[in-house]
């Protein structure tokens, strides 16, 4: 029986990526003395949160729980932030804020597969060890292209529109279109072995127990749609672009590994009594 403590943690960390991903598209972009104090407050709450929920004696579940539910801590800055700008000018006008931006990317994703792979070793003796493999080498292959990714739109792409959008700038290179045409293809990737390895740690963590059937299909469809809508090209209809684009977002990729660990912190005592 979770005290009302711990059932104030488990609604709060549920609520935290929804209502900042809200606040980003229905607020956009404020100032840096705004979000920076509130971000900050974020994360400590977030803290507290994952502290509270996680008062039980099985270190195991815990050490999982903790990289997976913390690394969505730091893209709650983005409620601040707001989207990355539309416009090239734009993007310019807010350089630092892109590095920033994917810096926090890299960090999250990285602890996100930290998590998983620390899942992977806790579901060595059990009925879901050959999907957890599966789901390991997933994340291992995932990372380093999600890092390029990253680097890619936070370094790269920020120096061109900072170069290139400047009055009486020189024309784009064609050589341009190609790295872009390149680093389309390793997002389709990356972001498609994400959600994939996902699904399959879902789906592993089912077998073992540790998730019920209902969680799981559940992480398994979101993953599998939005693995679906990733991998459709951008040029469709209104409502298709729109869900292409969203599925891609890092965050959003990030939503479901961060989903499950508040579910293993929360379901743990439940584990620890059987």
């Amino acid at each position: 029986m979770k005290t009302f403590s711990q059932k104030l943690s488990y609604v709060f960390l549920l609520a935290v990526p929804f209502l900042v991903t809200a606040m980003a598209f229905i607020f956009g972009h404020l100032g840096y003395w705004i979000y920076l104090p509130g971000w900050f407050l974020n994360i400590l709450l977030m803290f507290l949160a994952v502290r509270t929920l996680g008062r039980v004696k099985n270190e195991t579940v815990r050490r999982v729980a903790w990289p997976l539910i913390m690394s969505w801590a730091p893209i709650s800055i983005f409620a601040g932030m707001g989207p990355p700008p539309e416009t090239a000018e734009g993007w310019a006008a807010l350089a630092w804020e892109q590095q920033l931006r994917y810096c926090i990317l890299i960090v999250s994703g990285t602890g996100t597969t930290i998590g998983f792979l620390r899942l992977y070793d806790m579901l060595r003796s059990g009925p879901g060890l050959r999907f957890a493999k599966i789901g390991r080498t997933m994340f291992v292959i995932a990372l380093p292209l999600f890092i390029a990714n990253m680097v890619y739109w936070g370094f790269f792409l920020t120096n061109v529109f900072v170069k290139y959008s400047q009055p009486g700038a020189p024309a784009r290179p064609d050589w341009l279109q190609t790295v872009s045409t390149a680093f389309t293809a390793v997002r389709l990737i990356e972001v498609t072995l994400i959600y994939c390895g996902t699904a399959v740690f879902a789906y592993a963590l089912s077998r073992s127990g540790h998730l019920s059937r209902l969680a799981s299909r559940i992480y398994i469809f979101f993953c599998c749609l939005g693995a679906i809508l990733n991998l459709l090209p951008a040029s469709l209809p209104a409502p298709l672009a729109i869900a292409n684009y969203v599925s891609y977002i890092p965050a959003i990729t990030l939503l479901v590994p961060y989903l499950i660990g508040v579910n293993l912190l929360a379901k743990i005592k439940k584990h620890t009594n059987n």
